[in-house]
Formats: structure tokens, C-alpha cells, sequence
């Protein structure tokens, strides 16, 4: 009897900033880098320092049949800090990170005003537990300070089986 493993494969659909422009301008857009493949690229504007005090919040929704009619995925992810937000990117995810130009220094608080770069930086699909459904993904992500909005964004991903492209 063998034993089959499915891997997964994340593609970057869409990345969108609703408001929060005077603390954080996201110039990001997806880019097809290859048949197979696509990439975010742009610059994050830091525009002005930004303390732990601002809370993120993430909300997931899925979409099983990819045709953007999605519904709030029950996953409890942590509220955490502006600051405490980078120290976890650090800690958990340092080598998905390094070659973002600029990127916040882990225990840096408050977060200086900087430019971010990221160049045709793809998905890492290994970040997502393999047990993930396939499918489209809303990833929305709020920075609140003290229970009102300051920030607000989200990407699209496409979850797929690897060789789904043949």
C-alpha cells in the first residue's frame, strides 16, 4: 500500500488597501511572472511611525468553487500589535522575508517611517498546514487604534494541488 502526500500551491489573485493611507500607502499589485506563477510587487510607504498600540485583526474567507462568492472561514488567528506583528514575521517566517528591501528590524517599536520594497516576491506555499481546502482565499487584515479603524486591506489567494497546471 503506498502513501500519497498532496502538496499545494498559493498564487497571489489580488491585493487591495481600502483606507489607512495617511499611516501605511501599500503600493502592491499582482503581477503574472510566468505561466505558472505570479508575483506581488511595489512599496509599502510607512508615513508615519506606527506604535504597538495599533491592533491587527485577521478575517479569513473561502471561496471551495473559485468563483468569488465566499464565506467567513471559523479559523481563530491571534490579534497582535503593529510591532508584535513584524517580531512574529521574524520569528516564524525570517527566511520568506530577508529579501524585502527595507523591511521592519525585529523588536523595532514604534516602526519608523520607511519605504518597504518587495520585488516579484511569490507565495510561499510552505507557510499554509497541507491539510488547507483548495480554492480561492480573502485574507482581510484591519489595524484598529483603540476600537476604530485606521487600516484595512486584503489579498486574494488561489489555493491549488500541485501539478494542477500539468
Amino acid at each position: 500500500m503506498g502513501t500519497t502526500i498532496n502538496c499545494l500551491e498559493i498564487l497571489f489573485e489580488q491585493f487591495e488597501q481600502f483606507n489607512g493611507f495617511e499611516m501605511a500607502d501599500m503600493k502592491l499589485r499582482v503581477r503574472k511572472f510566468n505561466r505558472t506563477m505570479t508575483t506581488l510587487n511595489g512599496t509599502i510607504f510607512i508615513r508615519q511611525p506606527i506604535s504597538n498600540d495599533v491592533v491587527f485583526h485577521t478575517d479569513l474567507f473561502h471561496s471551495r468553487l473559485g468563483n468569488q462568492q465566499f464565506n467567513h472561514y471559523p479559523a481563530k488567528l491571534p490579534t497582535c500589535g503593529f510591532c508584535d506583528f513584524f517580531d512574529n514575521l521574524h520569528n516564524t517566517y525570517e527566511k520568506h522575508i530577508s529579501d524585502i528591501v527595507n523591511v521592519p528590524r525585529l523588536k523595532e517599536c514604534p516602526v519608523q517611517v520607511r519605504e518597504a520594497h518587495i520585488l516579484d516576491k511569490a507565495f510561499p506555499s510552505s507557510v499554509l498546514p497541507p491539510v488547507c481546502p483548495t480554492g480561492l482565499w480573502k485574507i482581510v487584515i484591519s489595524g484598529r487604534l483603540d476600537d476604530e479603524e485606521k487600516l484595512r486591506y486584503h489579498m486574494v489567494l488561489k489555493v491549488y494541488e500541485n501539478d494542477f497546471f500539468g
